[in-house]
């Protein structure tokens, strides 16, 4: 992961040496990044502990027996001719590559080929670390959907049971309730049967009486007087 920094490191440098100075290099973000951490890169490149160590480095390259061939043009500018006109880019080792070889083919020197080779390394290398953070994304994704699904199911069986319960509830509260109309009607029933008894039994009893009255006068006017003297 270290040489995949370094080497993402160089590649921002390199886009931040194309412009005059700091101030120009903010206006043109790298690409893909935005511009809060790409004034965090500027700053870095810009520090005086950078520059030292930049200058360094520029000095111990020059002590390299490897010669270019972009003649007096920059390596900015040669990037910028050499680049691809759709993608409008240019990978540091095949920008190295064009530089560093004659028009045979051929490599200016073996130090050249060797750090061609090494640059290449470091995009491999590269593009294996990028290649692994994105099968660890998909891994996480799946993850968070498996999540997500079994969440769902899981809101779903409770939404389900609360539905049964609430139909249960209703039921239960219809039965009672049904329950309760039919013990009104059976007293309803009850009290009219109970009040028709009545009215019979006192009907019964006044037929009772007048039919006694009615014996008692015939009985009354069916007996002879009997005559004194």
């Amino acid at each position: 992961m270290n040489t995949a920094y370094r080497t993402h490191r160089n590649r921002m440098f390199q886009h931040y040496s194309v412009f005059n100075s700091k101030e120009e290099a903010l206006e043109h973000p790298y690409p893909d990044m935005n511009k809060e951490e790409w004034t965090r890169v500027c700053d870095l490149f810009a520090s005086e502990e950078f520059q030292r160590r930049s200058a360094i480095n520029k000095e111990n390259r020059a002590k390299l027996k490897i010669v270019h061939t972009s003649g007096a043009r920059s390596f900015q500018r040669a990037r910028a001719l050499l680049k691809n006109p759709e993608s409008d880019e240019i990978s540091p080792a095949l920008l190295y590559k064009k530089t560093h070889t004659n028009k045979d083919g051929m490599w200016t020197s073996e130090d050249a080929r060797e750090n061609f080779l090494e640059e290449a390394r470091l995009q491999i290398e590269e593009m294996r670390a990028r290649q692994l953070e994105y099968e660890a994304l998909l891994v996480k994704r799946s993850d968070m959907e498996q999540t997500m699904r079994e969440h769902l199911q899981m809101m779903e069986e409770q939404q389900r049971k609360k539905d049964e319960e609430l139909m249960q509830m209703m039921a239960e509260q219809q039965r009672k309730k049904d329950e309760e109309h039919r013990k009104m009607m059976e007293e309803q029933q009850r009290t009219l049967v109970e009040q028709q008894e009545r009215r019979m039994q006192l009907m019964a009893e006044q037929m009772r009486e007048q039919l006694v009255e009615q014996i008692r006068q015939l009985q009354s006017r069916s007996t002879p007087k009997r005559k004194f003297g």
